[in-house]
């Protein structure tokens, strides 16, 4: 499969875990104009063996309730075999309210080849460079 067909699964699949978190994340009566940098740690399974905050939207209730948000939400479905090498393992996410996301079966414009080397990446992050901060472990039952 292409790096561009690569690319595309990994962003369907991204795009279907924010909707999920998105649809389970019970928001604080403060949280008109934040969002929040999530790391987690994807497995192939779909499941979210870590979450934490990478980057405080500096209202810890907030905070608080996105990395909830993420532990309520997962299990995620299968990494399709296509995308598991750019989506298993660390993956930062930001998970902004307030930004819409894509419908479930919208079609996606095909992209230059300088865009499609941009989806490798989650909001201008590699899919695999990521630091660690806010540790949050346990488990996601």
């Amino acid at each position: 499969m292409s790096l561009a067909g690569t690319a595309d699964h990994a962003s369907a699949y991204i795009d279907q875990v924010k909707r999920r978190i998105m649809a389970v994340w019970k928001l604080p009566p403060n949280a008109n104009g934040l969002k929040v940098v999530i790391r987690l740690r994807l497995e192939r399974s779909g499941r979210v063996s870590d979450v934490r905050v990478e980057n405080s939207s500096d209202e810890n209730q907030f905070d608080a309730s996105a990395v909830q948000a993420v532990r309520r939400a997962s299990p995620f479905s299968l990494v399709p075999d296509s995308a598991k090498s750019s989506l298993v393992g660390d993956l930062r996410m930001v998970l902004d309210p307030t930004r819409p996301l894509p419908a479930e079966n919208e079609p996606k414009l095909k992209a230059s080849s300088q865009q499609q080397q941009r989806t490798r990446t989650i909001h201008g992050q590699d899919a695999k460079s990521f630091v660690d901060s806010h540790t949050l472990k346990g488990p996601f039952d």
